[in-house]
């Protein structure tokens, strides 16, 4: 790892330009400098070239922080425009289910397995990639969707008996 002496007299060199360089793309700039040199103070050795490998970092931690925003933005406006999970409960007619009532089950559910039912049942996400995503084994998933699921069936059967 660099010595602390290093980084400090780098900082010192090139804080002032890279939050200029940052700053020119319009983004917080701060944050993504303060990155560049937590990821330089992690490496083995000192780049060849510390004031590119910095900008380029910066500009890597900007780009990286922009395709978040947009990527949240982008799932708060569809969720905003989404009034249920469900199609509307006239559609359900047949099948005496209503859309908004299967909604609220899915939203009584713990948000760590309401988010399981969801990846598996219309992103089409197999276990081994829900586990991939939860952090936890497939079979672990598989369960968590199976008792989601188990939940969901006994209060459509509960509501069925009233």
């Amino acid at each position: 790892m660099i010595d602390a002496a290093t980084l400090s007299e780098l900082w010192r060199q090139h804080a002032d330009r890279l939050l200029m360089i940052a700053r020119a793309t319009g983004e917080p700039a701060e944050d993504a400098v303060q990155e560049a040199f937590v990821a330089l103070a992690q490496q083995a050795t000192l780049p060849d070239d510390p004031l590119a490998w910095l900008a380029r970092t910066t500009r890597n931690a900007i780009l990286q922080a922009h395709r978040g925003r947009q990527r949240r933005t982008a799932r708060e406006q569809l969720a905003a425009q989404q009034r249920s999970w469900f199609a509307q409960p006239e559609q359900y007619e047949d099948q005496q289910l209503d859309g908004q009532q299967v909604t609220a089950w899915l939203e009584a559910l713990d948000a760590a397995d309401r988010e399981i039912i969801v990846m598996h049942l219309w992103g089409g996400l197999t276990f081994r990639q829900i586990a991939d995503v939860i952090g936890r084994s497939a079979a672990t998933a598989n369960r968590r969707y199976q008792q989601a699921l188990g939940a969901l069936q006994a209060r459509a059967n509960q509501n069925q008996t009233r």
